[in-house]
């Protein structure tokens, strides 16, 4: 991939955007307080493209954090990628907000153990493995897992939500086993991880109803 992509990661608290050349120097922002983003997320891309000299229309794709993690979060900023994606007629891209954390601790070859805290007493876990040439192997996939678990905590580097990182997500643009195309851009929804409070609360009020 030889042109420019924006990333934007807002998975966590921490939201993050980058852009530049997947292989080049890369421009990064972040915006710290997640009560802030719906309300800053454009101003902050746009900052971030004049930061690296890239044009809107410059850009090869937008690629996106797509969870596990905060549920308004990511709606706030995959509703943004898309309608970006849509004006300026470029694919959308997405890979787990866990893969750009793992990235983002190991900059050569190795293995990586990510964890978000999930609350009650769980992460979502997942385990990457980098080669020499950057490509990803998914060793275990994103999931819900015991944060007490230490069978599946062992071996490798760690990597939790404050290592997410949006300009990891741009170096892994056109790597192997990196973000991957989204088809159908405008139904696609992402991996929240679990369901919200909300529709939490609406399954569980079913299940009691009789018959259900």
């Amino acid at each position: 991939m030889v042109r420019p992509v924006l990333a934007l990661d807002t998975a966590t608290a921490r939201a993050t955007f980058a852009a530049g050349l997947p292989g080049g120097v890369v421009t990064d922002r972040v915006i710290a307080e997640k009560r802030d983003l719906s309300r800053a997320i454009e101003s902050v891309a746009m900052e971030v493209l004049r930061g690296a000299g890239v044009a809107p229309r410059d850009l090869a794709a937008v690629v996106v954090a797509d969870g596990p993690g905060s549920f308004t979060g990511l709606r706030i900023g995959i509703a943004f990628a898309k309608g970006l994606c849509r004006a300026l007629g470029v694919p959308l891209l997405a890979a787990p907000s866990l893969l750009g954390a793992a990235r983002a601790v190991l900059d050569g070859a190795g293995d990586v153990v990510a964890e978000y805290d999930a609350l009650r007493g769980e992460v979502y876990r997942a385990v990457y493995r980098f080669d020499a040439t950057g490509a990803v192997t998914v060793v275990r996939a994103p999931a819900l897992a015991p944060a007490n678990d230490a069978a599946l905590r062992a071996g490798g580097l760690r990597a939790t939500e404050a290592d997410a990182s949006a300009a990891a997500l741009v170096r892994l643009a056109g790597v192997a086993g990196g973000p991957a195309p989204v088809a159908d851009a405008a139904g696609w929804e992402p991996a929240y991880g679990r369901p919200a409070e909300a529709e939490a609360r609406l399954l569980a009020q079913h299940a009691r109803l009789p018959g259900a």
